[in-house]
């Protein structure tokens, strides 16, 4: 790659240097990670992730390690993990370039597959998020260009490497990883002239990775199911167990997805052009087809299992963007910016709206100043409009400036529901005094990282806070739910929060509580 293109990729991280730095973490999933990893920074225990003190058995332990890691070198800070993520949506816009040069794309092609997925819409959202998904990607791409090196006939490169990912990617999220491969492994035949030749070979190939990277799992699995005993691997089994049975429920319907794809894929469904014929050599050749055995067999199983999330479909970005670079190489394709810039336009009014509606939801003061992020958005608008519209390149650092725009304008205006350390703040200082407190039903480790705690914060039901409150009349009761919170009684203090029903996380004291009910 030449010197010029990383100047030009320095200035995409720079853009979106400012959501690593500024943003809060968010409840409730990154503030469940961090405090994962702060608990295992905090007590030296690396085999087995906890949350609030117990065995936390939803996620695989890498994110948790690297995050955990990166405190020790850079201290403590929310930044250090978000900067983590951005590397690594870095290092996916690198594999993305040389998995299209291995494709055999022109130049063109080589250089708008990378910038397509710079600029979209959901990879901003994904690039500095505390979650897994990025992870997984990175992974999911090892494993491709391992199974290109099997095509090219360098078996044990390839058989290794398949491995390595493979493990890398249960490490990140579990068995998933091998639904982002198993489609263009077993259908290699169509893409791959080696796979045809000699199946039993491919095949074999593909196992012997598979086996290599369920022996990178057992590696960690078995010391930490050992070490945690069954009350760590027993509710293990049963997730994985109970979402097989439940996978097919139907909790959200199939279609779920399919309006959000283009959400994700924004600006480029509004801005590149291509005749029919374009469009029409997609699933054609090798690459083509290559591509379609790789997004298309996930997708329609993400559209048949119950659980769907938008972040499920990070994985699947790159493939729309090679395919979207796949579309470029055509003479008679473009790109045309008058649609984004309307978009802009609309951001813009949107933006002069948050902070009015952020303040009006949650009962805090309006902060006017972040109104000028609209006038940036203006700048954008124009700027596609009339100069960076037609380069794939300028246009993808146009609209993730936009992105980011967006998304910081949009924690700003939202922090004070959004950022929950004042209330993190508060319990870390109930246990320094020595003062009884407690959280009723369970709050997902919501203040273990944001107030650096040092031991669990007590987790009551609903039928115990009586019972609570007479063991500890000097105590407090928190409640983040408006399910949970004791009837007939005010809260002595309130702070906003965007996830509850009631729009705030409250406490009580327990006199208080004991003065409304009966003893």
């Amino acid at each position: 790659m030449r010197v010029g293109e990383w100047r030009w990729l320095a200035l995409w991280v720079a853009l979106l240097l400012p959501l690593a730095l500024l943003f809060p973490p968010i409840p409730i999933d990154e503030t469940r990670y961090l405090t994962a990893a702060w608990e295992m920074f905090n007590s030296g225990q690396w085999l087995v992730p906890t949350v609030n003190g117990a065995w936390y058995s939803d996620k695989s332990p890498l994110l948790f390690w690297l995050i955990a890691a990166g405190w020790k070198v850079f201290g403590v800070h929310t930044w250090v993990a978000r900067v983590e993520t951005l590397i690594i949506a870095l290092l996916m816009l690198l594999m993305v370039r040389k998995l299209a040069a291995r494709l055999n794309f022109a130049a063109r092609g080589i250089d708008a597959a990378m910038w397509l997925l710079a600029g979209c819409a959901g990879f901003v959202l994904f690039a500095t998020a505390i979650m897994f998904d990025l992870l997984l990607a990175l992974t999911v791409f090892g494993a491709l260009h391992a199974l290109l090196d099997l095509d090219a006939r360098r078996y044990a490169r390839g058989i290794g490497l398949l491995g390595l990912w493979i493990g890398l990617g249960m490490l990140a999220k579990g068995p998933v990883v091998l639904l982002h491969i198993a489609g263009i492994a077993l259908l290699a035949p169509l893409w791959s002239e080696s796979a045809r030749g000699a199946k039993a070979r491919w095949y074999l190939s593909v196992l012997a990775g598979i086996a290599i990277g369920i022996a990178i799992i057992a590696c960690w699995l078995i010391p930490a199911a050992w070490y945690a005993g069954p009350s760590y691997w027993q509710p293990l089994i049963g997730k994985v167990t109970g979402r097989l049975h439940e996978s097919f429920a139907h909790r959200r319907p199939f279609w779920w997805y399919l309006p959000l794809i283009p959400v994700l894929l924004l600006p480029w469904v509004l801005a590149l052009r291509a005749p029919f014929s374009a469009w029409r050599m997609v699933p054609r050749g090798r690459a083509g087809v290559f591509l379609l055995c790789w997004w298309l067999p996930p997708l329609v199983v993400f559209c048949a299992i119950s659980g769907k999330q938008i972040h499920y479909l990070a994985p699947l970005l790159a493939a729309w963007a090679l395919s979207g670079g796949y579309v470029l190489q055509n003479q008679n394709a473009r790109l045309r910016g008058d649609l984004f810039a309307l978009f802009a336009i609309v951001v813009a009014v949107g933006l002069c709206v948050l902070p009015r509606w952020a303040a009006h939801e949650y009962g805090y003061p309006t902060q006017r100043a972040l109104m000028l992020f609209a006038l940036v958005a203006l700048v954008i608008a124009a700027g596609v409009w009339r100069v960076w519209g037609s380069d794939v390149r300028s246009f993808s650092l146009a609209a993730s400036a936009l992105a980011s725009l967006s998304l910081l304008a949009g924690a700003l205006a939202l922090q004070p529901a959004l950022d929950v350390r004042s209330e993190a703040t508060f319990v870390a200082g109930a246990f320094r005094a020595h003062v009884p407190i407690a959280h009723i039903e369970w709050h997902n480790g919501l203040f273990g990282y944001t107030g650096r705690l040092q031991e669990p914060l007590p987790v009551i039901t609903r039928a115990q806070i009586l019972e609570w409150c007479r063991a500890h009349p000097n105590g407090w009761l928190l409640a983040s739910e408006r399910s949970d919170e004791p009837a007939n009684v005010a809260p002595a203090r309130t702070w906003p929060y965007f996830l509850s029903g009631s729009k705030r996380i409250g406490a009580w004291r327990a006199r208080d509580v004991l003065a409304v009910k009966p003893r």
